[in-house]
C-alpha cells in the first residue's frame, strides 16, 4: 500500500503544562524540587509547581547587569502565559529594581485553597496560597534566589522571605522592622496558622543554648515549630531547619543556570499521513468466441 506525506499547513506552537516540558524545551535549565530554573534574555524565570509536575506559577527577576531586554517585562509575562497553556492567567509586576514579577494560573492556584492548616503543611505555592487567603500579609516582590517578599497588610513592619520551589515548606525568615519578642512572635504564628506557644520560658532559653542563637521567643511542641533570632536573623519554622538556617546554611534557594537559554522555537509542522488513492482498475474486453457470439446472438433476436 502506498502512502503520500502531505504537510500541515501551519505548525504547532510548543506548549509548556509541566516542569519536565520547562527543563526540555529550554535549553539550559536547573532543577530544584518543585521548580525549574532558567535564565533567558537577562531574566531569571522559575516554573513552580505545587505537585512537581503541573506549573502553576512562574517568578520572573530581572537579574544583576541585564542591559536592555528584547522583551520587556510585560510582554515577557504575557508570552510566559501562552508557553505555559495557563487558562486563567493572572500576573503582579512589582515596583523598583530590579524589576520583578508573579504569574499564576487562577485554576491551578484555586485547587490550594483550603487544603491546609498552617503554612508548613505543604509546599510552598499552597502556603502562599494560605497566606493570601488569610489576607494578614501581601506580597511585596520577588527577592534575590527566588525568595517570594511579604509584608503586612497593616503596617505592623514584620516581613516575611519565603522559598518558593519546596516540595514541603519548613521555614520562613522574618525581617522588618519589627523585633520578634515573645509577643510579636506569638502573633505571627497565630497568623501563620500555628498554634500558641506551648513551652515554658526555661525550656525555651535551654534551646537557644542548643541550638546557638540568641533567643526562642516561640515554640509549640505539638506542631514541631518554633522561631529563633539571632543577632541579625530571625526564622520560623520547623526546628532542624530553622538551625541550618542559623547555622549559616541556605535553604529553598531556586537554582539558575549561568547560561542564557533561547526561547523555545515552534515545532516543525508535522507530516499528516493520508491513504493514496488508487484508480479504478479498467476491465479489459475479452473477444468472444464464435459459439458465445452466436449465442449472444439469438439471445438478441428473442429479446426483440
Amino acid at each position: 500500500m502506498a502512502f503520500a506525506f502531505l504537510l500541515a499547513p501551519l505548525g504547532q506552537a510548543v506548549e509548556l503544562q509541566t516542569l519536565e516540558d520547562a527543563r526540555t524545551e529550554f535549553s539550559h535549565a536547573v532543577l530544584h524540587d518543585y521548580s525549574v530554573g532558567v535564565l533567558h534574555d537577562g531574566w531569571q524565570i522559575s516554573f513552580l509547581s505545587p505537585n512537581g509536575s503541573k506549573i502553576g506559577a512562574v517568578l520572573i527577576r530581572e537579574s544583576k547587569g541585564s542591559g536592555k531586554h528584547e522583551r520587556n517585562l510585560s510582554e515577557l509575562i504575557s508570552q510566559l502565559a501562552t508557553l505555559t497553556r495557563m487558562r486563567t492567567p493572572e500576573s503582579m509586576e512589582f515596583e523598583g529594581e530590579p524589576a520583578s514579577a508573579l504569574l499564576v494560573d487562577q485554576n491551578v492556584i484555586s485547587s490550594l485553597a483550603d487544603t491546609l492548616d498552617n503554612v508548613f503543611e505543604k509546599g510552598s505555592l499552597a502556603a502562599m496560597v494560605y497566606l493570601l487567603n488569610n489576607e494578614f500579609f501581601v506580597i511585596d516582590g520577588v527577592g534575590e534566589n527566588g525568595y517570594l517578599l511579604w509584608k503586612t497588610a497593616k503596617k505592623s513592619g514584620v516581613e516575611l522571605r519565603m522559598p518558593m520551589g519546596e516540595s514541603r515548606l519548613s521555614a520562613i525568615e522574618v525581617a522588618g522592622k519589627q523585633q520578634m519578642n515573645e509577643y510579636a512572635a506569638a502573633v505571627l504564628a497565630d497568623k501563620l496558622g500555628l498554634g500558641k506557644n506551648t513551652v515554658s520560658d526555661k525550656s525555651r532559653a535551654s534551646t537557644a543554648r542548643q541550638m546557638s542563637v540568641r533567643e526562642v521567643p516561640y515554640m509549640n511542641a505539638r506542631e514541631g515549630v518554633l522561631l529563633a533570632r539571632s543577632k541579625n536573623r530571625a526564622v520560623i519554622g520547623k526546628r532542624q531547619t530553622v538551625s541550618q538556617i542559623h547555622s549559616g546554611n541556605e535553604y529553598g534557594v531556586l537554582a539558575y543556570p549561568d547560561e542564557s537559554s533561547e526561547w523555545p522555537k515552534d515545532k516543525a509542522p508535522e507530516p499528516v499521513l493520508q491513504k493514496e488513492e488508487k484508480p479504478e482498475p479498467v476491465k479489459e474486453e475479452v473477444p468472444l468466441t464464435p459459439a458465445a457470439a452466436r449465442e449472444a446472438y439469438i439471445n438478441h433476436i428473442r429479446s426483440l
